[in-house]
């Protein structure tokens, strides 16, 4: 089935994941480069913070972007790149979503919040440190895991890893992946997929 889809995004910011999932499943899109319409009114049309990403398909707004690519996949049973609901495949997912969205993400955006995208009045530094030590305690865990399989839900590529693959990413430009030598080698192998989306510096 074809659907009318629209992405707004910018760069390699959280849209990369939809782009990538987008392509993986070779779904036709049109994207918006939103990168300056971020905090404005237009934007505040598609997400209610005016951020990125957000996107219409079919004429229905959905923002969030690991509720985008998990949707995605949804409506492309056929492409296989995320397990069927109900499944325990599915609940893996989730679990590993989750993860990483709370127990590693978030203190990499807390830091660069209070490192840098905060006016200097509004930086606490001091939790920079106690953000990484949280961290890290979470890249121990994904980084276990991977040691027994090249991917995290049934030892295939899924949409999974471009959620999570993302996180990972961020935290090696952030110069935090040296004591994770699985994530390093899972990155690797996510970089040599072809529609990789991630940054490269």
């Amino acid at each position: 089935m074809n659907h009318e889809i629209r992405l707004y995004g910018a760069g390699f910011a959280r849209s990369a994941r939809c782009r990538w999932t987008l392509q993986e499943l070779g779904m036709d899109f049109e994207e918006i480069s939103a990168a300056k319409m971020i905090g404005g009114d237009e934007l505040r049309e598609f997400h209610p913070q005016s951020k990125v990403p957000a996107i219409v398909i079919d004429g229905e707004r959905l923002f969030e972007s690991s509720a985008i690519c998990t949707y995605l996949c949804d409506i492309s049973p056929d492409q296989r790149l995320i397990a069927a609901s109900g499944t325990r495949e599915r609940a893996l997912h989730d679990q590993w979503v989750s993860f990483g969205l709370s127990e590693m993400e978030g203190y990499l955006w807390s830091n660069a919040k209070h490192t840098g995208f905060y006016p200097e009045e509004k930086r606490v530094t001091a939790v920079v440190e106690r953000n990484t030590e949280e961290f890290r305690k979470g890249a121990a865990v994904l980084d276990n895991a991977l040691s027994e399989t090249p991917f995290l839900v049934g030892g295939n590529f899924s949409v999974t890893d471009i959620i999570l693959g993302w996180t990972v990413n961020w935290a090696r430009r952030m110069g935090h992946l040296g004591d994770f030598p699985n994530l390093q080698s899972y990155l690797d192998r996510l970089f040599a997929r072809e529609h990789c989306a991630l940054n490269p510096e």
